[in-house]
């Protein structure tokens, strides 16, 4: 009877709440005839099918995530401007709907949606130009005021699906998981310093689409990001993936993704000795999936020619001593684009060309971690990396701008520069010919734990250095500039600082 009780209590509370009140001038709502009850209870069955629940008795629902902003300064040589209020795609704004149910002891079943922040200025898309980091690829909306987001209530889409997955998993067995998901593959630094918001393992999350400049003040028509990592390991694809369950600290995976021409391995490990918390993890990658162009012709090589042959690795070691808070923590990670003469798959960064070179990089960070104010940790770092011919072909990459607006047709192949009108970049300084390419970053900065509201406080420095060799003519705005065919030699280039701060509170 209680249970009964409680049922019709819980019944009428979420129609005084959310609905009688709508009715209470009627004369319905006022009739006490015989009919009064079969009213009620057919309101409350139209309200119970309208009210967000947590979960479906069966199937719990919780709903979780983040909020991600940050104020990023920097200075290119030339020039210095602070922008506030930016997402982070060190680790951006996000929301997770996730739900998990009991099957019977020993198997459960879930799923989970996580949704990503793409609406508004993010860290790694704005530059010089673009304080909104809006136009992206779209640089040719920089010739008008087209271009312009300067709006202040005007919004895109909020985001981009991150995750969206089912999972079944037998606790001695393991997890199965089918969707969309990160796949198995190459591991990059293992954060036990808790450091990763404002000091990630990839080298182009803060200041990617700056574009580099020379000690004259030209803007080179290529930006950081083309000659550092693709941050775009374990990418998020279609896939089906297996995590083994935990065996003496170990933990294994394995992906398949796309048509079957896309999988990875990996194996992580986690433990404790003498007060010694240690973190690893392998994994490596290998791709043929043919990149679609938007043009769709069977009988081009794109198509019809041999399949890439891509394969990538990567592995992190982290330590931290947890009495004293001393910790030590990095990765490394290649690139083997395959055989030169195979079409790109755009994974990686491949699209660079068939000639592309292999890639490198690595990174280490170093610091001590301790709770010494009492509201949670606070972290101390220094780090130090290089991101090696990220950027580079064998044959010679081109980097080429317009020379003007009649050098190419909106929707249509440039004329005579090596562009198109969605990324037309004028009396910005072609870079022709580039075989090496050598990014080094330096930094330190400080985290900042409040536990008792779930967030997290930063403030970050990191400075970005370019050694470029190129073949181009050396013309009267820098060398590398012309057509190919010069011998080889260094672009003269500006370091570029960027200091950020800012929050991420969670829920």
């Amino acid at each position: 009877m209680n249970g009964a009780l409680m049922k019709a209590s819980s019944r009428f509370a979420i129609a005084a709440a959310l609905g009688l009140g709508l009715g209470a001038g009627s004369a319905r709502a006022a009739d006490l005839g015989g009919n009064c009850c079969a009213d009620l209870e057919e309101r409350i069955a139209e309200l119970e099918a309208t009210t967000a629940r947590k979960g479906n008795r069966k199937m719990s629902l919780t709903i979780t995530g983040q909020v991600h902003r940050a104020v990023l300064w920097w200075e290119d040589g030339h020039s210095s401007k602070a922008y506030y209020g930016l997402d982070s795609t060190n680790s951006s704004s996000r929301f997770a709907m996730l739900g998990s149910a009991k099957v019977n002891p020993s198997v459960s079943m879930g799923f989970e949606i996580m949704i990503e922040i793409e609406a508004g200025g993010t860290s790694s898309k704005v530059n010089q130009f673009d304080e909104d980091g809006k136009l992206g690829g779209q640089i040719s909306n920089l010739l008008g005021p087209s271009g312009s987001f300067n709006q202040a209530n005007v919004d895109a889409y909020f985001g981009d699906a991150r995750r969206v997955a089912w999972w079944i998993e037998h606790k001695d067995v393991g997890r199965l998981t089918v969707g969309r998901f990160e796949s198995a593959g190459a591991v990059l630094t293992i954060d036990l310093g808790g450091i990763g918001l404002v000091a990630s393992s990839s080298f182009v999350l803060l200041n990617g689409s700056f574009f580099i400049r020379g000690p004259v003040g030209q803007y080179y028509a290529t930006n950081w990001a083309n000659i550092g990592d693709p941050a775009a390991n374990q990418g998020r694809t279609e896939l089906v993936r297996y995590t083994s369950p935990t065996w003496q600290g170990f933990v294994f995976d394995s992906s398949i993704a796309e048509a079957g021409d896309y999988w990875g391995s990996m194996l992580r490990y986690a433990n404790e000795f003498n007060g010694v918390r240690v973190a690893a993890g392998i994994g490596y990658e290998r791709v043929r999936d043919r990149l679609t162009n938007a043009t769709l012709d069977p009988t081009v090589a794109q198509f019809a020619g041999p399949a890439p042959d891509q394969e990538f690795w990567g592995g992190a070691l982290s330590l931290i001593h947890v009495p004293s808070g001393v910790f030590v923590q990095g990765h490394y990670m290649a690139a083997d684009f395959g055989d030169p003469a195979q079409v790109v798959s755009s994974y990686w960064g491949s699209v660079g060309g068939p000639t592309k070179k292999d890639a490198t990089q690595w990174l280490v960070q170093g610091g001590i971690s301790k709770n010494w104010f009492g509201v949670g940790n606070t972290a101390l770092y220094s780090e130090y990396g290089k991101a090696l011919d990220w950027g580079a072909e064998s044959a010679g990459r081109n980097y080429a701008g317009n020379t003007s607006t009649a050098s190419c047709t909106p929707g249509s192949a440039a004329g005579t520069a090596n562009a198109t009108c969605s990324s037309t970049l004028l009396n910005f300084t072609p870079v022709n010919g580039v075989t090496d390419t050598e990014m080094t970053i330096w930094g330190l900065g400080l985290t900042q734990n409040v536990d008792a509201a779930a967030s997290q406080l930063y403030l970050g420095y990191r400075n970005f250095q370019a050694d470029i060799t190129c073949t181009g003519a050396t013309t009267a705005a820098g060398a590398c500039a012309g057509v190919a065919g010069g011998t080889a030699k260094s672009l003269p280039t500006e370091d570029i600082h960027v200091v950020v701060g800012g929050a991420v509170v969670r829920f």
